[in-house]
C-alpha cells in the first residue's frame, strides 16, 4: 500500500475524508445537550434517533459519506438509547442510559475484537492517524474504555444534578475518552517487525 493510499485511509479524524463525518458527530452531540438542556432528556434522545436516521437516508439517497465507518453501529446504539429513554422515562434513569449503553456498547466492541475487529474496529480505526492498528486489539481496548466510561458515568449520575451530569456528559467525557484512547494506542498498534 502506498503512503498516499495509507494517509487517505487511515489520516484521522481530520483528515479530509473524515471531516465531514467528525464535524457531524460533533454537531449531533451538541445538538443532544441543547435539545435536553431546553426541554428533556427524553426528547433529545428521540431526536437524536431522528437525525441518525435522516443522516442515513441522506447518505443513501446522496451517496456523500456523512456518517463514517460506524453508521450501522451509530444507529443501533441511538435506537437502543432512545427506547431506553421513552421506556425508563425518568431524568434520573434516563442519566443511566449512558451506564446501560456504554454496557451494551463495550459487549458489542469485545465480541468484535474476540472476532479480530472485522466490522467495528476496523470502522473505528478509520478515524486514527496511524495506519498499523491492529483491529482486533483496538476493538476490545475500546471495550475495556466503554466499561470504565459507563462506570464513570454510574458515579457521575449518582453523584451530580441532571445539568451538571449534562455538562459532565457533553463535555467533560469527550475529554476523558480521548485520553484513554491516546493510552490504548499503545496496545493497539501493531509492532514494528525487527
Amino acid at each position: 500500500m502506498s503512503l498516499q493510499s495509507e494517509q487517505d485511509t487511515h489520516g484521522g479524524a481530520f483528515a479530509r475524508h473524515n471531516r465531514l463525518p467528525f464535524a457531524i458527530d460533533v454537531a449531533t452531540g451538541l445538538l443532544f445537550y441543547f435539545v435536553a438542556k431546553f426541554t428533556d432528556l427524553q426528547t433529545a434522545a428521540l431526536v437524536g434517533v431522528a437525525v441518525g436516521f435522516g443522516l442515513v437516508m441522506f447518505q443513501r439517497i446522496t451517496k456523500i459519506d456523512v456518517t463514517g465507518g460506524l453508521a450501522l453501529f451509530g444507529i443501533l446504539m441511538l435506537c437502543i438509547s432512545a427506547g431506553l429513554a421513552v421506556w425508563l422515562n425518568d431524568d434520573e434513569w434516563i442519566k443511566l442510559r449512558g451506564t446501560i449503553t456504554g454496557l451494551i456498547a463495550a459487549s458489542f466492541f469485545i465480541i468484535d475484537g474476540a472476532r479480530g475487529g472485522p466490522y467495528i474496529g476496523k470502522g473505528l480505526a478509520r478515524y486514527m492517524p496511524y495506519s498499523d492498528i491492529h483491529a482486533g486489539r483496538f476493538a476490545v481496548v475500546m471495550g475495556v474504555i466503554g466499561l470504565i466510561m459507563a462506570a464513570l458515568n454510574y458515579g457521575a449520575a449518582k453523584l451530580l444534578t441532571t445539568d451538571n451530569w449534562l455538562f459532565y456528559k457533553t463535555f467533560i467525557d469527550n475529554f476523558i475518552v480521548i485520553g484513554l484512547v491516546l493510552l490504548a494506542m499503545r496496545f493497539a498498534r501493531t509492532k514494528p517487525t525487527a
